[in-house]
This record gives C-alpha cells, sequence and structure tokens, in this order.
C-alpha cells in the first residue's frame, strides 16, 4: 500500500514536471506573458508539491517560472525555498558562496546569479566604466592591479570598492631589497595576485644581475617573500594563504627541449621547499594556449594540451595530460598523473586546426565545485571548407590510488621522520611572521644556492610516466595501430598514438560561428575570447568597424552567441528518447540557437542616436584607441586601449547587477559638463595623490579570493627602475633610503616631485602602501543600464 502510494506520488511528481517543461518551452519560443487558462493547472498546486517539482529543475527554468506569473513569485523571493534552489543548483558560485558566508541572502544571490547569466547570454551589460589610466595591470577574480608612473594600485571591483590602495613602486623595492647595490635600474611587473597578496618580478637589467620575486600582503604590509630567481623565462606564480608556487621554462632536458620546473614556498615556515617539481613530460611553453597552472583545493595542478615535443609523421590520437600534487608536500610519490585512455582530447582525422585560436584553461563547475578543462578549438572539421570555433569540456580523471600508496608510512619521501615533511595546519601564518618587517624580508630573502634549491644538492621531482600506472604509449603494441596501408610507413623512431574516439557528448560540445552567418571576425579583430559554461555563452569583445566608415576607425562591441536546451525529444509515438549518435544532428535538436547578439548597437553614422554614441565613445574612448588587449572573469571584464607612447584607458564592463561603482550615472541622461578623457583631477591619467583616512567604501577582502579561479596571462608593459643613493646629509622630502627614479616606455618621474614619498600637508602617507580615492571617481565616466534594462521588460514581473 506504502509503496503504491510512493509510486502514485512519484509519478505525479514527474507528469508535471513535463508539464512546466512544455511551458517553460512556450516562454522561451514566444517570449510572452502566460495566459491565465495555461496558468490555472499549475497555480491550483499544493505549495509543497510545487516547491518539490521545482527542486528537479534547472537553475534556469526555476527562474523562467518564477517570472512566468506573480503566482510564482514565491520561487524568487522566500528565502527558504531560494536557499534550496541556490545551495543546490549553483552551490560553488560567488553568489552561492557569498550568502552563505553572510549568514543568508539566498534570495537576493538567486537573483543575481540568474540576470548575471542573462546579461552574459544576451551581451547587455549592467555596467562600462572608465576605470584609469595605466601602463599595465593584471585582473583576478574582480581584483585589478594596475601600475601608472611609480605606483601599483589596487582596487576591488567585485565589492564596488571607493578607494583603493596604492603601493610606491621605490618604496617597495627600498622595503624588501635592502642589498640591491649595484643593481639600480631593472624591469618591474605584476605578476598574480590572490588572497590579499601580490606577487611581483624586479629583473634588474644589468647583465648578469640577478631577478627577484617580491610577494607581499597588501593588509599587514608584510613583505611574506624576497627570493632571488635563477631564470624568469617564461615565469608565472600561483599562490593562496598559505603557499607560493612559481615556474620558469628554463630546465634544458636531455632531449635538447626546454621543460618546465616548479618551485614552492610555505608563508608559516618561511621555507623553501628542498625539492623542486621537474615535469618533463608536459610538453607545451604557451600559459593559457597549450598549458596551463592552478592551485585548486589544496593541490597544485598543471594540464597541457599537447603530447609530444616533436612533430609526429604518423598519429591518430591526441590527448589532455595533467599532473597534481599536494601544495604541503610536493613529493614524487604524492604525485598523480592522468592516464590517456582517460582523457581523450581528438583524432587528427577530424581536421586541421588553426591553433592561433586554442585557448585552454581550467574552471570551477558552479553546480559540482569539481575541476574541469574548458578548450576552445578552430578546426576544418572532417576538411570542411568552413573554419568553426568549438568550445569543448571535458572531466579530468585521475587514476584511483592503490591504498597502500597512501599510506605515509610506505612513502620514503613523505615520510614523518623526514625532517622536511611539512604536516597540512590550519592554523593561521599571519601569526607566524615576524612584527619587524624588515627581519622578516631579510629571513625570506634567498638566493638558489643559499636554499638548496638547485640541481646538485636537491632531489628532483619527475613527473615521468613511470610514475604512475598509466600504459607507456611509447610502447604501445603496434596491433592496436589501425590496419590501414599507412602503417606500412611506420619507422622505429615513430611515436604513434590511438584509441578508439568515444563518441563525443552535446552537452560538452558547443560549436559557433562557421562563417556562414555574417559579419565575420578575423583573430586580429577578436580582442577579447572568452566562454562561460555556466550561460553556455561565447562573449567576444571585437573592433567591428561600421560598414559606411571608409576610414575603419575602431568600434569595440560585444558579441554573443548562447543556446538553450530545447523541449524533451519525442519519437513517432510520443515517447521520450535520446539524442541522435550522430553529433551535428544531436546538437541541432538538442538546443535552440538565438541570432548572434551585439551590443551596443548599430546606428546609422549619418543620423547618430545621441545615447548609442555615448556608449560608443565610452568603449572607445577618442583619445585612447588602438592596441586593444583585455581579460575576462566569471562575471566582467576588463580592458585596456590607447597609444604605446602614453598611458591606456582602463575600461571594465560588468556583467553583475550587484556591481554598483560610485558616481556612475544612468544611461540616457549623461550631463554634457562631463569631464573627458585627459581632464579632471588625473591629467593623462596621472593621479593627483589624493590621500584619504577613512575606511569606508575601501578595500575589503573576502570572497573574492576563492580557490579555483580562472586566470589568463596578459602580456604586460615593462617599467625601468633606476636607484640612485642620496648624499651624506642631504635633506630627505620622504622616505628614509635611496632616491628612485622610475622610467616607463612612457615617461619619466622624479621622486622628489611624486607624492608616493612625500608628507603633503600634514595629512601624507608615509610608508609604501596608503589609501587613496579611486581614481574612476575623480574621472567621473560611466554608465549603470540596469533601470533601461526594466523599462524594456516592463511586461515582466523582473
Amino acid at each position: 500500500m506504502l509503496h503504491n502510494n510512493a509510486c502514485r506520488a512519484n509519478l505525479f511528481v514527474f507528469s508535471t514536471w513535463w508539464f512546466i517543461a512544455d511551458i517553460l518551452h512556450k516562454i522561451q519560443k514566444y517570449q510572452v506573458l502566460l495566459s491565465r487558462d495555461l496558468m490555472c493547472g499549475l497555480t491550483n498546486l499544493p505549495y509543497e508539491v510545487l516547491a518539490n517539482v521545482a527542486d528537479n529543475l534547472s537553475f534556469d527554468d526555476i527562474f523562467s517560472l518564477g517570472r512566468a506569473s506573480k503566482d510564482f513569485l514565491f520561487l524568487l523571493t522566500e528565502e527558504r525555498i531560494c536557499k534550496s534552489f541556490v545551495q543546490n543548483k549553483i552551490k560553488f558560485s560567488n553568489e552561492a558562496r557569498t550568502a552563505v558566508k553572510n549568514g543568508g541572502g539566498n534570495a537576493r544571490a538567486l537573483r543575481i546569479a540568474a540576470k548575471r547569466r542573462d546579461a552574459l547570454a544576451t551581451a547587455y551589460p549592467f555596467t562600462v566604466v572608465t576605470i584609469g589610466f595605466c601602463d599595465a595591470y593584471i585582473y583576478r577574480k574582480g581584483i585589478l592591479c594596475y601600475t601608472l608612473d611609480d605606483r601599483v594600485r589596487i582596487l576591488d571591483l567585485h565589492r564596488s570598492a571607493q578607494e583603493e590602495l596604492v603601493v610606491s613602486i621605490p618604496g617597495l623595492l627600498t622595503e624588501a631589497l635592502s642589498n640591491i647595490g649595484d643593481n639600480s635600474t631593472g624591469t618591474f611587473k605584476c605578476l598574480y595576485y590572490s588572497d590579499g597578496i601580490l606577487s611581483c618580478l624586479y629583473d634588474a637589467s644589468e647583465e648578469d644581475s640577478p631577478a627577484w620575486l617580491i610577494a607581499f600582503h597588501i593588509k599587514s604590509k608584510r613583505i611574506l617573500v624576497t627570493h632571488e630567481l635563477e631564470s624568469t623565462d617564461k615565469i608565472f606564480v600561483r599562490h593562496n594563504s598559505r603557499h607560493l608556487y612559481y615556474g620558469t621554462h628554463s630546465e634544458l632536458g636531455t632531449d635538447g627541449y626546454k621543460k618546465w620546473v616548479i618551485y614552492g614556498y610555505e608563508y608559516k615556515t618561511r621555507k623553501w621547499y628542498d625539492h623542486k617539481v621537474h615535469l618533463p613530460d608536459m610538453v607545451g611553453s604557451e600559459i593559457g594556449s597549450t598549458i596551463c597552472f592552478e592551485l585548486y583545493k589544496d593541490s597544485f595542478y598543471a594540464l597541457s594540451n599537447q603530447t609530444s615535443f616533436e612533430v609526429e609523421e604518423i598519429d591518430w590520437t591526441s590527448f589532455y595530460h595533467c599532473i597534481r600534487f599536494p601544495l604541503n608536500s610536493p613529493c614524487k610519490a604524492l604525485l598523480e598523473k592522468t592516464e590517456n585512455k582517460s582523457m581523450w582530447r581528438r583524432q587528427h582525422q577530424e581536421g586541421p586546426i588553426d591553433d592561433r585560436w586554442t585557448s585552454l584553461r581550467l574552471d570551477e563547475d558552479e553546480t559540482t565545485g569539481e575541476l574541469r578543462i574548458i578548450e576552445a578549438r578552430k578546426e576544418w572539421y572532417l576538411g570542411s571548407s568552413k573554419s568553426q570555433r568549438t568550445y569543448y569540456t571535458t572531466d579530468i580523471i585521475f587514476p584511483e590510488l592503490v591504498k597502500d600508496d597512501v599510506e605515509l608510512g610506505l612513502l620514503p619521501d613523505a615520510s614523518p621522520q623526514d625532517p622536511n615533511f611539512v604536516l597540512p595546519t590550519t592554523s593561521s601564518w599571519v601569526s607566524a611572521v615576524s612584527s619587524d618587517q624588515t627581519t622578516s624580508a631579510e629571513a625570506s630573502s634567498s638566493a638558489a644556492a643559499d636554499s638548496g634549491m638547485d640541481s646538485s644538492s636537491s632531489a628532483a621531482i619527475t613527473a615521468s610516466t613511470s610514475s604512475t600506472a598509466a600504459p607507456d604509449p611509447d610502447e604501445q603494441d603496434i596491433s592496436e595501430l589501425p590496419n590501414i596501408p599507412l602503417l606500412r610507413l611506420l619507422r622505429k623512431d615513430d611515436h604513434p598514438h590511438h584509441i578508439n574516439a568515444p563518441d563525443r557528448r552535446p552537452e560538452r560540445t558547443h560549436p559557433g560561428n562557421d562563417g556562414s552567418t555574417q559579419p565575420t571576425h578575423t583573430l586580429a579583430k577578436s580582442r577579447i575570447r572568452t566562454y562561460h559554461a555556466s550561460c553556455s555563452t561565447f562573449l567576444d569583445l571585437v573592433d567591428d568597424p561600421h560598414p559606411d566608415d571608409w576610414q575603419g576607425k575602431q568600434r569595440l562591441r560585444l558579441r554573443a552567441g548562447t543556446r538553450k536546451l530545447g523541449p524533451p525529444l519525442r519519437d513517432a509515438s510520443g515517447l521520450i528518447r535520446g539524442p541522435d549518435p550522430d553529433l551535428n544532428v544531436a546538437l541541432e535538436e538538442m538546443y535552440k540557437v538565438p541570432p548572434i547578439a551585439y551590443w551596443p548597437k548599430a546606428q546609422d553614422l549619418l543620423q547618430p542616436n545621441e545615447h548609442v554614441d555615448a556608449v560608443y565613445k565610452l568603449m572607445n574612448p577618442p583619445t585612447h584607441l588602438g592596441n586593444v588587449e583585455g581579460t575576462a572573469d566569471e562575471r566582467s571584464f576588463i580592458y585596456v586601449t590607447g597609444g604605446c607612447d602614453q598611458p591606456k584607458a582602463l575600461i571594465f564592463v560588468g556583467f553583475d547587477p550587484s556591481i554598483n561603482l560610485a558616481g556612475v550615472k544612468q544611461w540616457g541622461g549623461i550631463s554634457k559638463k562631463h569631464k573627458g578623457v585627459g581632464e579632471g583631477p588625473h591629467i593623462n591619467g596621472r593621479a593627483t595623490g589624493y590621500n584619504s583616512s577613512s575606511g569606508s567604501g575601501g578595500f575589503q577582502e573576502g570572497d573574492e579570493w576563492q580557490e579555483g579561479g580562472a586566470y589568463v596571462d596578459v602580456g604586460e608593459a615593462h617599467r625601468t627602475v633606476s636607484i640612485d643613493f642620496k648624499g651624506k646629509g642631504r635633506e630627505a622630502t620622504g622616505i628614509s633610503g635611496p632616491v628612485v627614479h622610475v622610467t616607463s616606455g612612457y615617461s619619466n618621474v622624479n621622486a622628489y616631485e611624486c607624492t608616493a614619498t612625500s608628507d603633503r600637508g600634514g595629512s601624507g602617507h608615509r610608508g609604501w602602501l596608503w589609501r587613496e580615492s579611486a581614481m574612476y571617481r575623480d574621472i567621473g565616466i560611466g554608465l549603470y543600464f540596469g533601470i533601461d534594462r526594466e523599462k524594456q521588460n516592463s511586461g515582466e514581473v523582473f
């Protein structure tokens, strides 16, 4: 009896779920409100039943249902129901994590996440702002670090900070490198930011002069690492609140090819690990294209999409190669490597690839929290005459460890008796740092020879195929290769790879425009290319000059291509069926693909719309055109534009409705008294040095440093720094130490005239780090499009 009642209840919920799915499909197809007759069946359902049915819908369908009628508004406003949706559907999104940290606000988090996804899919941002001017920048998870003159400015955009932290580059070098000696000139650039820690590189320009890696905590102003580097070849840095790892492409292998080598440092013990990790089998030298590195859940990950250093004339299959090891114990015994059979990438017969368009990154799934591979490839698929950019999503599968392999007692490189073994700890490292900053910097400063990290005295950890149970492709049985005439040309020194290709899954394959839809954009005109798996959307920043503009002036626009899951597939008898085995057919029948969306909308040059023209001028400052570069994260992107002989304009485009930057005007009400680019307090982007002692609206620390975020390396402009020591008895105008002249590719600045080291009006800033009003507040050029969006959707509840 109970069993029959349960079956009837499940059948009722299942049938109601399909009924709602059909309704949601009609909403997406016709974009109209549901009629009262159509809604009466749902509104009569008991509250608990409807909530149970909604639990089985996707996140986007829940939001569509809540917007369909006022009767379902409770799905988007009641905290208890929204908590179930947010913490189950998008548990690992920034919105869900913020709600958990704040102890509530799940209804607001649901609406913000849904609006963010919709803004990305429609290429319709909420905010566009001129943030400032810079010589170079890095951007990660909403934290912008940009250099201008002799300063690094740090701004938290996701938290809508009204103040930014300012770091004096001369002061930082004086504090960190007390033994700089005669290395008075060099280049300075920011490398990485995470968990309130900024890592930088100072490379002396004199021949045979050293280079230093410097990392400091911005809130406590503590120099955490000052390390003399052996090499800076393709250097990268990844760190969290406990460990710092950096790598260089500098180890020369026996085959004559350069290999990656990784070094690790622990903040608490203030020591470098004795072992450096060699990656001889990780092929690829271009970060973000052929290889990428990330820290995720206390492990270091390295991923490559290349199989061999040399071109194999006879080959069939390409694989992903991924390794990981724990951050607190980088030893050979704990290093894991994926197997080829689990990490299939593509068959070469699928067609040639235009490698210039290839991008590779590791991304955290908002629903499961698992790390996955997202790769973009532009291919002439199956010999087609048209090339097509496609995004592929792949799970990372490591072989299961044997129980004996994970017992520390059986690991010679990580035994408790090993003096270099470091146990995991949850205690804060900040308390272990000396209160004396200079002493701390000197204690952490070390040359490669002193740290015991040279190849002759340290045990190399080699991520070779012998460290796992994976079969070596070089020893593959020839009987496994296809029996085709080409096999007769196989030579002894060839190393072909082959497995039977698994079927591609439509939900993990997202093809873009194949060029049949105009307009098309070349690589040079596609300035930023991103993919957002949460809403299945390509989002690009393209330079799309107006067709009637004979000069072809820069006109940056957003370009988005998305897809929506269609209704359930049915056979001729009306029963639910699976997708077609053919990938192209399955993609066509499973997904509804709307036309490519552009923003801002096109306009007539002879009769331009005043308000649309204002958006174009904001995105394309007339005095700062050309040399566009950019970086994106999951809810915004930033790009620079401008000439090479001047600071570039820094433009922020935000898709998160919760980002509310001070002074941003509502679109359509722009005042004609607005200062233009190059006017106002920051003349040509030069800071006035406004000092604020108030902490309100300033820089904050929090969820923006969660691990697992995507990071894209950006080539940065070099800055030349020269240091001259003052004469004895000479009057000082700022911090004690050498007078520093900073020379970039744009201008020369005298330290005596620079506010970075002066005390102005008795309320100035002493030291090398302080707060200032954010530069975008002085510039005052930005637009908000939220209210306009509500006007366009006035027929809907939200």
